[in-house]
């Protein structure tokens, strides 16, 4: 029975980490001013949160359950410095671990580069509006960036100069999903690192 049990769970935990996690953004920056907001959601939860206005939504099956608009804080009071006697800190005799954490780099790459291709872009739309005081600097610029192909129009990203004087403009948008189980592998993998396993331990005995 219990065997039955957690099988069971273990199922239902599979199940629920294949729903992927889709992340939507959207950025603007117009005459100085940047707005936004940023949205996570999973299964029958979403979460949301609006830059300029503050603002944090939580929704259950589409349904609000949860607001809340941050104040603005006032700056606060200069109060006059009090200087406190330097005490004389002693030094450990013990040098930190650098070769530990030097060789836990490569594996942390690994991990890094494992998260960064459990995600995949469903949508994304790039424009920005750039300009620099001489007109002749935006051209100098304006054409680096086609030599390089930066400028090209492909997977929805647009650079346009501005040769009127200067600027830096931009509208933002796009969805990233993440289905969790895809995390697992590269995890595993860089704990079960005898390199990280040995480093680790000699890094938390000091």
């Amino acid at each position: 029975m219990i065997a039955l049990i957690v099988s069971v769970f273990a199922l239902l935990v599979i199940a629920i980490l294949l729903f992927p996690v889709n992340f939507s953004f959207n950025s603007v920056r117009s005459e100085g001013t940047i707005d936004g907001s940023f949205g996570v959601s999973w299964i029958i939860f979403l979460f949301s949160y609006a830059l300029k206005k503050k603002q944090l939504e939580i929704h259950i099956f589409g349904r609000r359950i949860y607001c809340h608009i941050s104040p603005e804080k006032k700056p606060p009071e200069k109060k006059p410095q009090v200087l406190e006697p330097q005490n004389e800190t002693k030094k450990s005799g013990k040098n930190p671990p650098v070769r530990d954490f030097l060789n836990m780099i490569g594996p942390l790459l690994r991990l890094f580069k494992g998260f960064f291709y459990a995600f995949r872009i469903k949508y994304l739309d790039i424009g920005v509006i750039f300009g620099l005081k001489d007109p002749a600097c935006t051209g100098i610029i304006t054409g680096f960036m086609h030599a390089l192909g930066l400028s090209c129009t492909g997977h929805n990203i647009r650079w346009t100069p501005d040769f009127t004087g200067q600027a830096l403009d931009w509208d933002v948008k796009g969805k990233v999903a993440l289905i969790p189980v895809r995390l697992i592998p590269p995890v595993a993998r860089f704990i079960s690192n005898r390199q990280v396993l040995r480093s680790g331990w000699r890094i938390i005995r000091g």
